[in-house]
């Protein structure tokens, strides 16, 4: 909930009682003294059902004054980076990158995980299947994954991926179609192989720093039916 949105929070509540409302602090909000007594409040009276989603670093200091539970909007892709704010004080973290295949690492830290679950795609020439996103087949399984997010551009679009992931928690269909800038379209997700994720969840990325591993190189192939179809084709005729 962007911060000037703020005093809707108790409409919030009263419709969803167990609700945790995510105050957005935005590069353009300048907070005064009786603003940030206004968020301690909110914190005091919903017993802790307020966070604070901070972009300018600076201001988690008067979170930390006020023992007000607070994190950092933007994605973190790096242990050393999610260490530094693990050591601020933060409550949770949202993370991309190398740390969402580093699963059992993330199980361990003492704060609250948080992903978009489709987003990013690989960007460029990239293989699509080393991002940090998750299938919906997958997400809620994973025990080291505490709050799913939806990178959307509307509201329409947030409730049908939330339809996915948390109630039919399938998709057969063409990933690109739920996974935001994914650079392939076609890849279907039923022609993944079972142990996917598994493979995925604490490969480190080491294919990206120099080590061995095929596996994502391959399955993108195997998952193309536009590829396989040659193939068919020939030991058909065999």
């Amino acid at each position: 909930m962007p911060w000037k949105y703020h005093t809707s929070i108790f409409d919030v509540l009263n419709v969803n009682s167990e609700a945790t409302i995510v105050l957005t602090i935005s590069s353009n909000d300048t907070l005064t003294k009786e603003d940030w007594d206004q968020i301690e409040q909110y914190d005091e009276i919903t017993h802790g059902s307020v966070k604070v989603a901070l972009i300018n670093s600076n201001d988690y200091k008067e979170c930390i004054k006020r023992d007000i539970p607070f994190f950092f909007i933007n994605s973190i892709s790096e242990p050393w980076m999610l260490n530094a704010v693990v050591n601020m004080g933060v409550c949770a973290a949202r993370v991309t990158g190398e740390l969402t295949h580093d699963l059992d690492y993330l199980k361990n830290l003492p704060i609250e995980i948080r992903v978009f679950a489709n987003q990013p795609g690989a960007p460029f020439d990239y293989n699509p299947l080393i991002g940090g996103w998750f299938r919906p087949e997958d997400l809620y399984k994973l025990d080291a994954i505490d709050v799913c997010e939806f990178s959307t551009e509307n509201i329409q679009q947030e409730q049908a991926l939330y339809r996915i992931y948390a109630e039919q928690k399938e998709w057969p269909g063409r990933l690109d179609i739920i996974i935001k800038n994914l650079n392939n379209e076609n890849i279907y997700n039923r022609m993944l192989p079972p142990d996917f994720q598994e493979r995925r969840s604490n490969c480190s990325m080491r294919c990206q720093r120099g080590g061995y591993c095929r596996y994502c190189n391959t399955i993108v192939n195997l998952a193309n039916p536009d590829l396989l179809r040659p193939i068919k084709e020939k030991l058909e005729n065999v």
